[in-house]
């Protein structure tokens, strides 16, 4: 049986994990406690580099696979070349594009890809300028973090400029517009990309797109306003034109990544952000649907098989539909999850167990249910009756993932 090392700690190393355990023998590193109920945990921080090349070589580990993007830096693939190692990640430092949202939108406009008007600042007078000709509503961002608010007017861009300024964070301002949010994911042998899943974003936290902007609370997999010809489009003039620019840069992206974009209300998709592998709260949907083995597709992109067999992935005919449930509270049980279906996915946070082997429950998100069926309805009431199972005191979640969509979206 293979051997495969993930590195990591959150809810995408545990989806990942969890698909991969049944048909090999899985290690994460450095896990957390409840990746270690069907996975090996391995006490290295993914950031050591020695200790996890001297791990694969000891333990013979077929292929390593760096989810965390802050563990794919030059020093270990390079380490990993040096050894002779096989190791399913792009020949860069991934956290200098991926984790710069500047950056990215550079490197769109430069390959003409089609992104929303933007600019980025490192002073508040020249933003303040800025808005002066500014059409509202606008999102401001910061550069680096999560962080990103809905500006209605001058007065509120202005406080949120304050507080990136204050925080010593680029800032970056960027054309609101009016659709539907999702992320098309596609997977690289460095040459040629092809798509393994897309996913409707549920970004606010509160029904109906209300409340704060989040990194995900939920989707909906695959997309159903997306048809062929979108997915053509992202394939052909987005994801390759991509893996070629890296490929041609000397970097050769090897791996999953994630375009998110805008399909607005005219029909256009507009690009504004790129994902290394796959976010929190669309992992569990994506994986759930690949119909294939997808340790098998990793090694063909290893071997350089990939382009000569894959000409497509193939995926279920059915709908995948995922609700993050979250918490105010730290320490109240989590009751209900032994009476779930077999059939629903359960993707767990970093939880961990009290006396009575029950989980706990954390500030922030802590676990995300996944239902499949062949329609979106079926899928959506299978997701709330499970839900309905689960309980905790403070629990929170979105009443609306899965619901066709009319009129306009604000978006992230």
């Amino acid at each position: 049986m293979k051997k495969v090392l993930i590195l990591g700690k959150g809810a995408q190393e545990y989806s990942l994990a969890k698909h991969l355990a049944s048909c090999c023998e899985v290690y994460v590193c450095p896990g957390n406690p409840v990746i270690g109920e069907f996975a090996t945990i391995v006490s290295i921080d993914n950031y050591n580099v020695k200790e996890i090349v001297d791990f694969v070589e000891k333990n013979e580990i077929s292929v390593t696979i760096p989810v965390d993007k802050f563990s794919v830096t030059k020093d270990l693939i390079s380490k990993f070349e040096e050894k002779n190692l096989q190791i399913f990640a792009p020949l860069m430092d991934v956290p200098d594009l991926f984790n710069d949202k500047v950056a990215i939108k550079k490197l769109l406009y430069k390959l003409h890809i089609p992104v929303p008007r933007f600019a980025s600042f490192d002073k508040a007078s020249v933003a303040y300028d800025y808005l002066k000709n500014a059409r509202f509503p606008l999102i401001i961002k910061s550069n680096l973090g999560e962080y990103a608010t809905i500006c209605v007017n001058e007065r509120i861009a202005k406080t949120a400029i304050d507080d990136l300024i204050l925080r010593n964070e680029t800032v970056l301002i960027e054309e609101y517009l009016y659709g539907s949010t999702f992320s098309a994911y596609f997977i690289s042998d460095g040459y040629k990309a092809l798509p393994v899943g897309n996913a409707l974003n549920y970004n606010f936290a509160l029904d109906g797109d209300g409340g704060v902007l989040t990194n995900g609370v939920g989707s909906c997999s695959p997309f159903y306003k997306l048809t062929d010809a979108h997915i053509d489009f992202l394939t052909s003039s987005i994801a390759n034109p991509l893996i070629d620019y890296f490929e041609q840069s000397g970097k050769p992206f090897m791996g999953i990544f994630g375009i998110e974009c805008i399909l607005t209300d005219d029909d256009r998709l507009m690009v504004t952000n790129l994902k290394y592998f796959l976010s929190d709260s669309d992992a569990p949907g994506i994986l759930s649907l690949l119909d294939i083995d997808l340790l098998k597709v990793i090694d063909d992109c290893m071997q350089g098989l990939f382009a000569d067999i894959y000409d497509y992935i193939p995926q279920k005919d059915e709908y995948a539909i995922s609700a993050v449930l979250s918490s105010k509270t730290e320490g109240e049980s989590i009751e209900g999850l032994r009476n779930l279906d077999e059939n629903t996915v359960v993707t767990l946070y970093r939880l961990n167990k009290n006396k009575y082997l029950e989980y706990e429950t954390i500030n922030g998100k802590n676990l995300i249910i996944t239902t499949t069926a062949g329609t979106i309805s079926r899928a959506k009431e299978l997701l709330y009756s499970e839900i309905d199972e689960i309980s905790f005191k403070s629990i929170t979640y979105r009443k609306d993932i899965g619901a066709i969509l009319s009129g306009n979206r604000g978006l992230v």
